[in-house]
């Protein structure tokens, strides 16, 4: 297995420190099912590249966006691979039809929905991601407007990085904490949580998801002041 060379760094979701090792550029593919859709909870593209640099100095991110076509994801799969991707991500349009997704030296992360055959997976206890019309702000701020009763928070952060630390521990070789056998397959499961107004702040606010003012700008500044929320 091809080892790259990490920082040494302590990291919250990470338990063990990952050790150092070295190598030349290794290279994480990651495949995302349509990075256009704002209502995609599965991964967050520029914290999981943070992640992977964060905390593998020579690693790099090559990311591939089927933009929802599942015949264009299996051929992006296949040119990973064959441009000498170390360790797949993926989120899948469409998992049966990535079975054989590629060849048995590259592991595969399922990210979101699990891919069979897939070497490790980070996704919801749940098993499936919830059908969602738009994204968090977008949500958050219906209901702040009383136009929605509730709305369903995935933890699209913490899985983008857990997803990104087990991506390096592949490459390095190096057990990641924290999983369970999933149908034989180790995985790392997050819970969704069902939000209503009281308790946007102290999930979504709370966790970095998005800020006051995101939420309460503009059409939904008098709402807010109504709420005590600003």
């Amino acid at each position: 297995m091809l080892r790259a060379r990490l920082l040494t760094l302590v990291l919250v979701a990470l338990a063990p420190l990952l050790s150092g090792c070295t190598g030349g550029e290794p290279t994480v593919a990651l495949l995302v099912a349509d990075g256009s859709d704002p209502s995609s909870r599965a991964v967050d593209v520029e914290l999981f590249t943070q992640r992977v640099e964060a905390t593998c100095d020579q690693c790099r991110v090559v990311t591939y966006d089927a933009e929802g076509d599942a015949a264009t994801q299996k051929s992006q799969a296949r040119q990973a691979e064959a441009t000498s991707a170390d360790v797949i991500v993926v989120v899948p349009v469409d998992p049966d039809d990535l079975a054989t997704l590629t060849g048995r030296d590259v592991p595969v992360v399922a990210l979101g929905t699990m891919v069979p055959g897939s070497d490790r997976f980070v996704g919801l206890a749940g098993g499936t991601l919830p059908d969602v019309s738009g994204s968090d702000l977008d949500t958050a701020r219906d209901l702040v407007l009383g136009e929605e009763d509730t709305m369903t928070y995935v933890p699209t952060g913490p899985m983008s990085e857990q997803s990104a630390d087990v991506a390096v521990g592949l490459l390095a070789d190096t057990p990641v904490d924290g999983g369970e056998e999933v149908d034989g397959v180790t995985s790392w499961l997050f819970e969704d949580q069902e939000l209503t107004v009281d308790s946007l702040t102290s999930v979504l606010v709370a966790q970095g998801v998005l800020t006051l003012d995101d939420l309460c700008s503009g059409d939904t500044a008098k709402a807010c002041a109504r709420l005590g929320l600003k």
